[in-house]
């Protein structure tokens, strides 16, 4: 897995993201790109076609920056790009342009009527891209009976076996 292609779209499941980016990147070597795609505003009335608002795409363009710029600090190759277009079209057109090994993004949990009438990004990459992709869920995950299991015993080699006196670690 050389090239790592995150999709990041600024929700709380970003920082989810960002964190697999790196571990992949870690774990096998590779390089991560990041990508945002900042969808044009809403046509109301007009023949022109719907403009990207300026100030959105450099405040995200800036946000997405310092996420590149974490990744680089705690050593892996990053670049980040940010585009403005239609959603799905711009991320496919990317994916076909970058070829990545892996595309990590992040699913919402919108339930199937919002699908229905909003369409998913996760669900068109998914079908279109050709290439295998990690879909990150909002939700955090459930915690086990075996992972509450393993943070009680690590709470007591922190504490001790004595309650007040640290055991040596």
């Amino acid at each position: 897995m050389k090239t790592i292609l995150a999709l990041i779209d600024f929700s709380d499941v970003s920082p989810q993201i960002l964190a697999q980016a790196e571990e992949h990147a870690k774990a096998f070597g590779g390089d991560v790109v990041l990508i945002h795609v900042v969808p044009p505003e809403p046509l109301v009335v007009d023949f022109e076609p719907p403009a990207v608002p300026p100030d959105v795409f450099k405040s995200r363009q800036k946000q997405l920056f310092l996420m590149r710029d974490t990744l680089i600090n705690h050593g892996v190759k990053a670049t980040a790009q940010v585009f403005g277009g239609l959603l799905l079209e711009t991320v496919l057109d990317q994916i076909a342009s970058i070829a990545p090994d892996i595309i990590l993004m992040g699913s919402h949990g919108h339930g199937a009527l919002y699908h229905l009438f909003a369409g998913s990004v996760t669900t068109g990459v998914i079908k279109q891209a050709g290439h295998p992709v990690l879909v990150i869920p909002s939700v955090p995950a459930p915690e086990t009976h075996l992972v509450k299991i393993a943070a009680r015993k690590a709470q007591v080699a922190r504490v001790g076996p004595l309650g007040g006196v640290p055991a040596p670690i």
